[in-house]
C-alpha cells in the first residue's frame, strides 16, 4: 500500500506555487477575451458592407472591380442595402443632384474689379478700343455682327454606370459640360440675326439639342437641363447706336399699344362688346361696294340693319353710343307717333262740329292758340286801337326769380336729354 502511494506521488505533476498559478489563470483569461474580440472583428467585419443612399444619390456595387446586377438593376437609389466588404464589394456613390454652370467670361469683354462699379455709358468710354480676340469673348451671329452675352445652365448625372465608366468625377465632368456648352450656344447663335439676339430671342431648344448631342456621342451620363440667357449687350463701340434703335423701336410698341387701347376705348364708347362684330360688318360693306358687288352689299346692309334694330347682332349685346341713339330715337319716334294719333283723334272729333259750323271751331282754334301763347312766362300788354302809351315799372327781384327759373329749366331740360342718349 506504501509503495503505491509512492508510485502515485511521482508520477503526480509537481504543484505550482502561487505566482505561476496566477499566471496560468491570467493567460486563461487573457485567452478567452482574444477569441471574444476575434470573434467580434469577425461579426464588424462581415456587416461592415451595410451602407445606406440618400435622397440625392445613387451607388453602384462593384465586385473585384465589375459592377453587380443586370445592366437594368445596377443603380441602387434612396434605401439601405448590404454588401460584402472590402476588398470583396466596393460601393461608389453618385451625386444626382443638378448642378448650375455659369458662363460669363466665354463670351464677355474682358473687365475688371474697377470696371464692375461704372455705369453703361463709363464703359463705352472705357471700351471704345477694338477687340482683342485674345482676352475678349464675343459670339458671331447670322449677319456677320458680333454681340456678347452671358449664360447659365443647369445639368446632372442621368446615367450614372455610363459617367463612372467615362468621366469619372464631377469636376471632370463640369469642364466637358463647359466646352459643349460653348460649342452649342457658338452654333444657335451663328443662326440669328443681331437684333433678334440683342432682343433676348435665341433658339434654346437648338443650342441644348447640339449639346446634349455631343455629351451622348461621348456617353458621358450627362443631361444639360436648361439654358438660360443672363445678358446680351453690343460692342460698347457700337452700343449707343443700337440703343437709340431700341429705344425707338420700344417708343414705337408703345404708341402702338397706347393706340390700340384708344382704339378699344372708342369702339367700346361706340358700341360696346358689339363693336368688333359691327366693324367687321361695316368693313365687308365697303369692301363688296368698292368690288361692286350689289348683292353681297344689300346682303350686309339687312344684317346691319337688323342688328341696329335688335341692338344685337348674334348672341353679343349692341350697347354704347350706338344703342343710346337708337334708344332715343325709338323713344322720338313713339313720342311723335304718339302725338300725331293724338292729334289725328281730336280732328276726327272735330271734324262733325267743324262742318256744322266753321266759323266758330275757327274762332275757338284761334282763341286755344293765343291762350298757349300767351300763357307762361310772357308780358302782356293791352292798348287802344291807334294808340300806344306804356308806362312800365318792373320789380328787379320779380325779375331775378324770373330768370332764375329759365336757367333751372333750361338745366333740366339739358339732364332730360342726356339721360335719353
Amino acid at each position: 500500500m506504501n509503495d503505491i502511494d509512492t508510485t502515485k506521488l511521482a508520477d503526480a505533476p509537481p504543484a505550482l506555487d502561487p505566482a505561476q498559478q496566477s499566471l496560468a489563470e491570467a493567460l486563461r483569461v487573457s485567452f478567452a477575451i482574444l477569441k471574444l474580440a476575434m470573434l467580434g472583428l469577425l461579426v464588424a467585419y462581415l456587416f461592415s458592407g451595410t451602407f445606406s443612399v440618400g435622397s440625392n444619390e445613387v451607388a453602384l456595387r462593384l465586385r473585384f472591380g465589375d459592377y453587380v446586377g443586370d445592366p437594368g438593376n445596377r443603380v441602387l437609389e434612396r434605401g439601405t442595402y448590404l454588401a460584402a466588404p472590402f476588398p470583396i464589394e466596393q460601393i461608389v456613390k453618385v451625386d444626382t443632384r443638378p448642378a448650375t454652370l455659369v458662363l460669363d467670361r466665354e463670351f464677355w469683354f474682358e473687365t475688371t474689379d474697377r470696371d464692375s462699379g461704372m455705369t453703361r455709358s463709363q464703359l463705352q468710354g472705357q471700351k471704345a478700343m477694338p477687340l482683342n480676340p485674345l482676352r475678349d469673348g464675343s459670339l458671331i451671329t447670322g449677319d456677320s455682327s458680333i454681340v456678347h452675352a452671358k449664360w447659365t445652365l443647369t445639368w446632372r448625372v442621368a446615367e450614372p454606370v455610363a459617367f463612372l465608366t467615362n468621366v469619372g468625377s464631377r469636376p471632370v465632368a463640369e469642364k466637358i459640360v463647359r466646352l459643349v456648352a460653348q460649342q452649342g450656344i457658338v452654333q444657335s447663335v451663328a443662326q440669328l440675326a443681331a437684333d433678334d439676339m440683342l432682343r433676348g430671342i435665341v433658339n434654346r431648344t437648338l443650342a441644348v439639342g447640339i449639346m446634349q448631342q455631343r455629351l451622348d456621342a461621348m456617353r458621358t451620363g450627362l443631361t444639360v437641363d436648361q439654358l438660360t440667357l443672363d445678358k446680351v449687350s453690343a460692342p460698347m463701340r457700337v452700343a449707343g447706336s443700337f440703343d437709340a434703335v431700341t429705344s425707338a423701336e420700344s417708343d414705337r410698341a408703345g404708341r402702338i399699344v397706347t393706340a390700340q387701347q384708344e382704339r378699344s376705348k372708342v369702339l367700346g364708347e361706340t358700341a360696346g362688346e358689339g363693336s368688333g362684330p359691327i366693324l367687321e360688318l361695316v368693313t365687308s360693306y365697303e369692301r363688296a361696294v368698292e368690288a361692286g358687288d350689289k348683292t353681297e352689299a344689300a346682303r350686309i346692309q339687312e344684317q346691319l340693319d337688323a342688328a341696329l334694330l335688335d341692338l344685337r347682332l348674334g348672341s353679343v349685346a349692341i350697347g354704347g353710343e350706338v344703342a343710346r341713339i337708337i334708344s332715343g330715337a325709338k323713344t322720338y319716334r313713339t313720342q311723335i307717333v304718339e302725338q300725331v294719333a293724338s292729334e289725328a283723334q281730336a280732328f276726327t272729333q272735330l271734324l262733325p262740329q267743324y262742318q256744322r259750323n266753321p266759323r266758330l271751331v275757327l274762332a275757338k282754334l284761334w282763341e286755344d292758340a293765343r291762350e298757349r301763347i300767351l300763357t307762361g312766362d310772357v308780358e302782356t300788354f293791352y292798348t287802344f286801337p291807334g294808340q300806344l302809351e306804356l308806362q312800365l315799372n318792373r320789380d328787379p327781384e320779380l325779375q331775378k326769380a324770373r330768370q332764375k327759373e329759365q336757367l333751372r329749366s333750361r338745366k333740366r331740360a339739358q339732364q332730360e336729354a342726356e339721360r335719353n342718349r
